[in-house]
């Protein structure tokens, strides 16, 4: 149904090209395709289902740069010259007339290409998008950083879990008058947390305990993506706890989560069952 659903969406905003909620709900469709029905299927198969594999992740890489392209359609609707001054490197002029309202189409933005990273994560020309990509995340972090009950955090959960620091921190303006460690920076100091003294670890902590404050505990996601921290530091009693919680939650307490609740339960099960493959259990 989904398919479909933004296929009319689509053609709707043919008709209609100055509605913005359209423009937001084909964007944050074709990104949350590619996660929930695309790449989160392919990464549960089994190794001898490669080529099958191979064929989702294909999909869901076009899928997400579709998402991307409408996200930044949206951003350019509401700011007009947003993408020009953002794809020459002038952060500050592009960054400084957002409000509120760009948020959605900031952090779809964002999602879509670190999505496409995370299936093709060796592909040079997607790499070098990584940066900006976090540089939109947190120039939406700084707007509202509690939207949508914590996506914001659980996206940051995944970038400082998953993406080296050289890559977080490499974005900055021409003129250096705006810079992702700087934003950051005035970001966490808001939070009475000064980021030169966090560890990575603290900082994927930070993201995951807001977002589970904002979510009232009711969103699974941040338990499963919380994982990848647990794998990399061998920490097994974390990793099992994460997701036992993550199975205990109750699906129904979130209506508007379910399905994003359902498909993570399902992923979380399949890591635990595969919690061989990630640590050595004597």
């Amino acid at each position: 149904a989904l398919p479909f659903a933004l296929k009319t969406y689509e053609s709707l905003l043919e008709a209609d090209p100055k509605n913005t909620d359209l423009f937001e709900a084909v964007s944050g469709g074709y990104v949350s395709y590619a996660n929930a029905f695309l790449q989160s299927p392919a990464e549960l198969m089994e190794y001898d289902q490669i080529d099958e594999k191979d064929k989702l992740l294909f999909r869901a890489a076009a899928m997400y740069r579709r998402g991307g392209r409408f996200a930044t359609s949206g951003l350019e609707f509401l700011y007009p010259g947003f993408n020009n001054n953002f794809t020459n490197g002038d952060c500050e002029t592009a960054f400084i007339p957002l409000k509120k309202d760009a948020v959605p189409f900031l952090y779809w933005k964002a999602a879509s290409i670190l999505g496409e990273f995370s299936v093709d994560s060796f592909n040079p020309a997607l790499m070098v998008e990584v940066p900006s990509a976090v540089a939109l995340a947190v120039r939406a972090l700084e707007l509202d950083g509690n939207y949508n009950n914590g996506s914001l955090q659980d996206l940051f959960i995944s970038i400082f879990a998953n993406i080296p620091a050289n890559l977080i921190y490499r974005s900055s303006d021409l003129n250096n008058n705006y810079s992702v460690k700087k934003a950051l920076v005035e970001y966490y100091s808001g939070k009475d947390v000064v980021l030169d003294n966090m560890t990575s670890y603290e900082q994927v902590m930070f993201h995951f305990n807001l977002s589970i404050e904002l979510s009232k505990g009711t969103k699974v996601p941040p338990y499963v993506s919380v994982t990848s921290l647990y794998i990399k530091n061998q920490d097994l009693d974390g990793f099992t706890n994460a997701l036992n919680t993550a199975l205990a939650v109750n699906i129904d307490l979130n209506p508007e989560n379910r399905l994003q609740n359902i498909i993570s339960q399902r992923k979380a099960k399949w890591l635990l069952d595969h919690k061989e493959d990630y640590f050595f259990i004597p």
